[in-house]
């Protein structure tokens, strides 16, 4: 894991008087599924939302494949490389389980609005391979039997991984997981987390935040600690959860604290 993808570096993000972020450096090399924990309101999803261009860092950087992305929108990240989901599911609810996929693989599509209406060769070809990856999509995640039914009747479970399928099919070079297995039963955390394995192995690096910490500790290969906005720890699952600062922090609520 040589190769770093993804890198935050010295980020502080300032609410009015309040500071949310205080100098957090962390970074996703290739190949790896890395966590990010810490107690509610620790600056996790702030993280996260500031990474993808939906907050301006009051100061840092952040940098995707040597690339600054700050100022960006979060379109724009995420064309370059950079897709995640949601605390909350955010899905068409009226479009189809397939259709939702291709809004993703649409974004990588070569012809624009113009193109579109016109009905070009090109247009024509990029709508059939944006169906065709929706469907491996779909079949990856393991809901190709969903492909026809809307969103909105999905089942939560498969909601959620709707969602990860959408992301993915923006192709990206890391994604960012915000709490999936939020909601799930224990038999379906321990499949969630072999689809996060899964999806590692296919060539996305992982950046996940998540509240259970089991899952968190089976899947992970590197774990940042936030407390109160600030950095606490990092390291591999068992030195984290040997670090002092790390124990003090979650004094009380071990079972489910992140």
């Amino acid at each position: 894991m040589s190769d770093r993808l993804l890198e935050v570096r010295n980020l502080t993000m300032q609410f009015g008087g309040v500071t949310a972020l205080s100098e957090v450096n962390l970074h996703v090399s290739e190949g790896e599924i890395a966590a990010l924990i810490g107690p509610n309101g620790a600056g996790k999803t702030t993280v996260f939302n500031v990474t993808t261009g939906y907050y301006t860092p009051t100061s840092g950087e952040v940098l995707l494949m040597n690339e600054s992305i700050v100022g960006l929108k979060p379109h724009k990240i995420a064309r370059k490389g950079l897709a995640r989901t949601f605390q909350n599911v955010r899905l068409f609810g009226d479009m189809t389980a397939l259709e939702n996929v291709m809004t993703g693989a649409d974004s990588r599509n070569k012809v624009g609005l113009i193109g579109s209406m016109f009905g070009t060769a090109q247009s024509r070809r990029d709508e059939e391979n944006s169906h065709l990856k929706a469907a491996e999509l779909l079949n990856f995640m393991g809901i190709s039997h969903r492909g026809g039914q809307l969103a909105r009747n999905l089942p939560y479970g498969d909601q959620r991984r709707l969602e990860i399928a959408r992301a993915l099919a923006l192709e990206p070079k890391v994604l960012l997981l915000d709490e999936p297995a939020a909601g799930f039963n224990p038999q379906e955390k321990v499949e969630l987390g072999e689809l996060i394995k899964k999806i590692r192995d296919a060539g996305f690096a992982v950046l996940l935040i998540e509240h259970d910490m089991s899952l968190v500790m089976k899947i992970s290969d590197r774990v940042t600690v936030l407390d109160f906005g600030q950095k606490i720890a990092e390291g591999t699952p068992s030195e984290v959860q040997n670090n002092q600062r790390v124990i003090d922090a979650y004094l009380g609520v071990a079972d489910h604290a992140s």
